[in-house]
């Protein structure tokens, strides 16, 4: 069975047993998997309104588009995409009643994608409340953002595209560049705290779709300010320690062959320190993991000389990785998003008081120390070279 038909069935077993079924045929219901927000285009905008307009996609599905191996080959959609624009969500889903006979149902909803235009004008937190309230959406739906129009995820060329943006999402344990999922009730958390927040950002091409860059909301506003690469994403696991897998490449320093360093294991720690008006901050970066990979031609990677050389290599590209995304943190959006400043609460209680009032000034000047130590413990089938180096 496969991992749509799965999600399908728990979604369709859950909707039964909360006896939401009774008012309607269980053949004529629909439920949304997937919902995008975005920011309409200038030719579909009401006179006088442009300020308030939001155009909303759905995506639903319902028993008789279930997915199955009969349906291999078979080029029908099972999924249904409705659209619609409004000064509220609550209006929009006011028009979807009208052209289907059963109304939205949001307590199914799974991901939510919201649009980078909409975002850089629009406060996330005023976004998922009036979401929240309209479809009475649960803590654990997942958010994303677009880069480019939101509604174009949900079109992408899968059978279901919101399974699709589930299954890669929750991919982070094979991959260090993806974030940990962002859920609607973790947002809304860190918003109520005036928190910054990297949220997982996507983008479409050819009805394709990639995972590959981090959305930075400023806290207080809860606005789109700008985005971490691909790279400075794995610099930002890196210090919040959330890798659970992964692949780091970097170059033999005697042979400046590729050497592919499969994480295992990353511990990360931030120490603050306050002397005077001084604030700075020792992070240790403790990795362990195996060479799966390498572009030596000759070599022994049971050799101590080898080893410490594929060390020595994955440390440079980590260092490497953290400068540039303190870098972009610190002085180019000057927003902490990786913890620094709960450390502080935590080792200064009272400094912390004062700081916090305007803690992404106080971190952008804040100095900091790397410490970085990589362990190869597990060789592959490359170990077995026995040609001495």
């Amino acid at each position: 069975m496969c991992l749509h038909h799965k999600l399908f069935l728990i979604c369709l077993l859950f909707f039964i047993l909360t006896g939401c079924w009774d008012s309607h045929d269980i053949e004529e219901l629909y439920m949304e998997i997937g919902a995008a927000l975005d920011k309409p285009k200038t030719s579909t905008l009401r006179r006088n309104k442009e300020q308030n307009q939001i155009k909303l996609t759905l995506q639903n599905i319902s028993p008789t588009q279930l997915p199955s191996e009969s349906d291999q080959g078979n080029k029908k959609k099972k999924y249904q995409n409705l659209t619609g624009v409004g000064d509220s969500v609550l209006e929009i889903f006011r028009e979807f009643s009208l052209k289907n006979d059963s109304p939205p149902y949001g307590q199914h909803l799974k991901v939510l994608v919201i649009g980078e235009e909409l975002l850089k004008e629009k406060n996330l937190q005023i976004l998922l409340s009036l979401f929240n309230r309209s479809l009475e959406v649960r803590d654990s739906c997942i958010l994303l953002v677009a880069k480019g129009e939101a509604a174009k995820t949900l079109k992408i060329s899968t059978d279901i595209p919101a399974f699709t943006l589930i299954g890669i999402g929750e991919n982070e344990s094979h991959s260090a560049n993806l974030l940990p999922i962002t859920t609607n009730g973790k947002a809304t958390r860190s918003m109520a705290n005036d928190e910054n927040m990297a949220i997982q950002s996507v983008s479409t091409k050819n009805g394709k779709i990639k995972f590959n860059s981090a959305a930075l909301i400023k806290g207080g506003v809860n606005r789109l300010v700008g985005y971490l690469d691909e790279d400075e994403v794995k610099g930002l696991n890196m210090l919040t320690g959330d890798i659970k897998g992964g692949i780091l490449k970097g170059k033999d320093p005697k042979t400046k062959g590729l050497i592919a360093y499969n994480i295992s294991s990353v511990k990360s720690s931030i120490t603050p320190y306050i002397e005077g008006n001084h604030l700075s901050f020792d992070i240790s970066i403790k990795s362990v993991g195996r060479l799966n990979e390498d572009g030596v031609h000759a070599g022994n990677a049971f050799s101590n000389k080898f080893i410490h050389r594929t060390e020595l290599a994955i440390k440079e590209e980590t260092e490497r990785l953290l400068n540039q995304t303190l870098t972009r943190l610190q002085k180019q959006q000057k927003l902490d998003v990786a913890g620094f400043g709960e450390q502080v609460r935590i080792h200064y209680p009272k400094q912390w008081n004062h700081l916090k009032r305007n803690w992404d000034k106080y971190f952008s000047e804040a100095s900091i120390k790397l410490n970085v130590s990589i362990t190869v413990e597990d060789y592959m089938v490359k170990g077995k070279k026995e040609i001495s180096q």
